[in-house]
């Protein structure tokens, strides 16, 4: 899920706005700390990959643990250090996405993942991405990354985990979860999407 946050100067309420801080993506970005965490989630996907297709489950549910840390903590860094880029709100969801996709894909060829939810998350994440993307080309204006969309990736996380796992006794009451989780979070950014055709 994300929001739009344009910034406007100097206008009284009810005048059209005469300036809007667009996208701005410096080089030097990338070097900030929460940009830096991102870029190592990102690299991290492999190692997991690669223990989960050896059956070593510890070290993988270890990484996987870190992986979420590290994406709850980018965000925080990027307020607290005063350290938020256009560059991380584009890189961090698409991680995010893209790790989503992966693993959910390893557990519906390998740990009995339902088809169907791994086509509904795959379509909406795609969905989501490409709205995203029509925003940043028409607008020039970066969508933010809000509650509904972390809740979404942390929730199919863990429902991700527990399918790994095999922990069957929990794992399908958190499949419900996560389809819950993902349609209220579709709706949302609906909303969103349809508001800002709107103008």
């Amino acid at each position: 899920m994300w929001r739009i946050v344009p910034t406007v100067t100097g206008q009284p309420q009810g005048v059209a706005p005469t300036k809007i801080n667009r996208m701005e993506i410096k080089k030097t970005d990338l070097f900030l700390v929460p940009n830096l965490l991102t870029i190592l989630r990102l690299f991290t996907y492999p190692v997991i990959f690669y223990f989960l297709k050896k059956e070593d489950l510890v070290p993988a549910v270890i990484f996987m643990v870190l992986v979420a840390l590290t994406d709850i903590l980018d965000g925080f860094l990027a307020r607290t250090l005063n350290q938020v880029s256009d560059l991380g709100k584009i890189i961090d969801p698409f991680v995010d996405k893209l790790g989503i996709g992966i693993f959910i894909i390893y557990a519906t060829l390998y740990k009995d993942f339902p088809l169907w939810a791994c086509f509904l998350v795959i379509v909406k994440e795609a969905l989501m991405l490409l709205a995203g993307l029509f925003i940043i080309r028409k607008r020039k204006i970066v969508p933010v990354s809000a509650f509904w969309g972390k809740l979404n990736a942390l929730v199919w996380g863990g429902v991700v985990l527990f399918y790994i796992l095999e922990l069957n006794s929990i794992k399908k009451i958190f499949l419900g979860i996560g389809v819950a989780v993902l349609l209220m979070t579709a709706v949302s950014y609906g909303r969103m999407f349809v508001k800002f055709m709107r103008g």
